[in-house]
């Protein structure tokens, strides 16, 4: 008798387990962003990099997430677009450019100001020492 009502109570919670799916449509339409890669030398890009990366230390620090997440993809574009043209530089500075650009996305995805000012600080120096 206690088999039974064991293999009962058993049957009960495993049938209380089963998963139900229910099919919804999506409720909101997503339109994917268009960005636009700037083009010019390397010089003019390296720029470009510096005066947004100090923009977004001034954003970050003020709290302006959505600006700072603006200024991150103008940064994603310019890095886009001088990545393979800082190759002819070297592999050091496409690696600092790198940590710099990392550092961007660190400051605005977990919310780290310092890192933005860090970003804006390290490319400073990597401009003053390549010219």
């Amino acid at each position: 008798m206690r088999r039974v009502l064991a293999i009962a109570c058993f049957s009960l919670a495993l049938a209380s387990c089963a998963t139900t799916i229910v099919e919804t449509s999506p409720t909101t339409t997503v339109t994917p962003s268009t960005t636009t890669i700037p083009s010019g030398s390397t010089t003019e890009l390296v720029a470009e990099l510096q005066d947004r990366l100090d923009q977004l230390s001034i954003a970050t620090f003020a709290q302006d997430k959505p600006k700072a997440k603006s200024i991150l993809s103008d940064i994603e574009a310019v890095w886009l677009a001088l990545e393979p043209k800082a190759t002819s530089e070297g592999e050091q500075f496409v690696a600092d450019l790198t940590r710099i650009i990392d550092l961007a996305r660190t400051s605005v995805v977990r919310n780290r100001p310092a890192e933005a000012d860090k970003a804006a600080r390290f490319m400073q120096l990597l401009v003053d020492l390549s010219s």
